[in-house]
């Protein structure tokens, strides 16, 4: 009984590999005719951040200097953005009506430097409030009727996701 178990040995260890090649092989061929499918997705479209603008209200405006410019990034995206660049936006600086209706046309209120390059971080769906030292001035150009007037400063940013 012992030799003929001894003989079987040898005839299952081939047969065994021989199983596991031909199961492998049939796998491994499955695999190449459907393993390389195509596949589709869609991008998320992004939505332009809303950017706030205005001057330290505690620091009076006057032509030559400079104050802190307050801005409040909205960022309606379902992802957090970096804010690396803002700029003058398109439109001009206004004055609020009373002022305007008294004559303060060219408020002369810029950025100090523009474009000015910042690193802010606002998480998805939230606004967020940013402080710019002495980011904004007022030039000699300014029109009379501004004095004591508030202002909106139109800005825009360039920035990024910033998921990580």
């Amino acid at each position: 009984m012992l030799t003929s178990s001894l003989r079987a040995r040898p005839v299952i260890a081939v047969a065994t590999v021989a199983a596991l090649l031909m199961t492998g092989g049939a796998a491994w061929a499955l695999w190449q005719v459907t393993g390389s499918q195509a596949a589709t997705t869609a991008a998320q479209n992004a939505t332009d951040l809303r950017l706030v603008g205005r001057p330290d209200p505690n620091r009076p405006l006057y032509p030559g200097v400079r104050v802190d410019l307050a801005v409040t990034v909205h960022n309606d995206n379902p992802f957090p953005v970096l804010v690396n660049v803002l700029r003058m936006g398109n439109s001009p600086v206004t004055a609020d009506p009373p002022h305007r209706d008294a004559g303060c046309i060219v408020t002369g209120v810029a950025l100090v430097t523009s474009p000015m390059t910042v690193t802010w971080r606002v998480n998805p769906n939230t606004k967020k409030d940013f402080i710019l030292t002495e980011g904004l001035t007022m030039s000699n150009d300014s029109d009379s009727a501004c004095q004591g007037a508030a202002f909106s400063v139109p800005l825009t940013a360039s920035g990024r996701s910033n998921v990580s």
